[in-house]
């Protein structure tokens, strides 16, 4: 019976991944104990995806504002706020932060502040203003990502910031380089361009978003461009240094040749890598594989009675994986033998136009089966987009050609992150193409492009 589990566990961290696994383990009856160094809700409530969201919902509501004329509204001289707008983030923030600790009292979590390291089987110390030592029965690893740098020359000089700085300015630089064109770069960059930052993006691979479908990154590259945002794909930084004015120069070699591109701040945004010191990993015997902890499909470690969930254990850094994986662990921790599934995971991008997937990739999906076949359908071809003034993107279908099982879907367009849920669920649900075409989606909706482009795979759409 659930009232007759009587584990103790201790979770390390109180991001996503940690304060989900700690509550999933209360609700079986664990008796739970939380270890947090810093704020609940890790990097993705204090200095990730809330914060930046915010950021985001503000310059793109002074973007709509600019836009107004489209629509018979006249409005003149609309100007941004960035002290308040700060604070409207911060609001946001703490909202969130207080909530999550609001949940933990709800469910007899006791939350501990400092950094926990394991010292032994089924001991964790904790060291704050004083030491504290707890015993465990199951251990759960939760302490997610820090901001990844790179070997570059002058990587440390005064202009360059990382993800934390750039949230935490407190004036607007007048130009700005970013170095890194997957999703914490391009989010920056619109965030800031918004806000009358000169921008200039570096990629070192052949697209943005390199891990994402090609056709989709293009369209997004061909928009940021259009917006007045440089990128330089296929690009190597070669070093960063400072002109007479204390302005950053990064130099690099493109395909347009050798450039330096002078900005007042530099901004590193080439990825995280798991955080894995103080845990005392070493002395466990706990298996890495290049910083990363080690996990089975129950989310354990080589180690007896430790797991790890999140961005410590490597792979897509998401929160809402990260969140699956605390359940995960959380419920093997206490007796529920279950498995992580991957298939369906949510790939989501909140730039303007915002980009969602899941699933494979076009290329992928050729590369791992024999015959694919591809719908595509255009926001502008849909009646709610033209009246949102959002006709820019599309959805894109990958269906195997054999058993038009549907093996991955790929948005860019208004509310994108929103719509990919659908696809996602269709996915888990093993579907097929026809499933999605067949099903009756409402009309005027951004969702009848769905239906479209899976209409589209069968050469079928009706709209186009």
């Amino acid at each position: 019976m659930m009232s007759e589990i009587k584990n103790r566990i201790v979770v390390i961290g109180g991001g996503p991944g940690g304060y989900v696994a700690a509550i999933r383990a209360a609700q079986l009856g664990a008796q739970v104990t939380l270890i947090e160094k810093d704020k609940l809700g890790g990097t993705c409530l204090n200095r990730g995806c809330i914060p930046t969201k915010s950021l985001l919902q503000s310059v793109g509501m002074l973007w709509q504002i600019k836009k107004a004329d489209a629509f018979g509204i006249s409005v003149k001289h609309p100007s941004l706020d960035f002290a308040a707008v700060c604070r409207r983030k911060q609001r946001v923030v703490k909202q969130l932060v207080d909530g999550v600790g609001l949940l933990m009292r709800n469910n007899n979590i006791t939350v501990i502040s400092g950094i926990g390291t394991i010292t032994g089987q089924g001991k964790v110390r904790v060291v704050s203003d004083e030491e504290k030592m707890i015993e465990a029965d199951k251990i759960i690893i939760a302490t997610g990502s820090e901001s990844a740098s790179g070997p570059v020359e002058g990587i440390n000089e005064g202009g360059v910031i990382n993800s934390d700085e750039a949230l935490t300015m407190e004036q607007l630089p007048k130009s700005m380089v970013i170095i890194g064109g997957g999703v914490i770069g391009l989010e920056f960059a619109q965030i800031f361009h918004r806000m009358n930052v000169k921008l200039a993006i570096i990629e070192m691979m052949p697209q943005i978003l390199p891990t994402e479908d090609a056709e989709i990154a293009l369209m997004l590259e061909e928009i940021l461009k259009r917006e007045g945002i440089d990128i330089y794909t296929n690009a190597k930084v070669r070093s960063i240094g400072t002109n007479e004015q204390g302005d950053s120069v990064v130099s690099l070699s493109a395909k347009e040749g050798e450039k330096k591109l002078v900005g007042n701040k530099v901004l590193i945004a080439v990825g995280r890598c798991p955080y894995t010191r103080d845990l005392g990993l070493d002395k466990l015997g706990v298996a890495l594989d290049r910083g990363r902890i080690i996990v089975n499909k129950r989310m354990e470690t080589n180690i007896k009675d430790i797991y790890a969930i999140g961005d410590v254990v490597g792979g897509a850094m998401l929160a809402h994986m990260a969140m699956a994986e605390g359940s995960c662990a959380a419920q093997n921790a206490v007796g529920i033998g279950v498995e992580m599934d991957y298939r369906a995971v949510p790939r989501c991008v909140y730039t303007s136009p915002e980009v969602a997937a899941v699933g494979l990739t076009e290329k992928e999906a050729k590369e791992k089966y024999d015959n694919v076949r591809v719908g595509k359908f255009p926001f502008g071809s849909n009646g709610k987009a033209l009246v949102l003034d959002e006709t820019e993107g599309m959805v894109k279908f990958i269906a195997d050609a054999q058993y038009g099982q549907v093996l991955g879907v790929e948005i860019i367009g208004p509310h994108a992150t929103e719509m990919i849920a659908e696809a996602v669920l269709g996915i888990q649900l093993e579907a097929t193409f026809n499933d999605f075409a067949s099903a009756i989606h409402g009309h005027p909706t951004l969702s009848e492009t769905v239906m479209e482009a899976a209409l589209g795979v069968a050469g079928g759409s009706l709209h186009i």
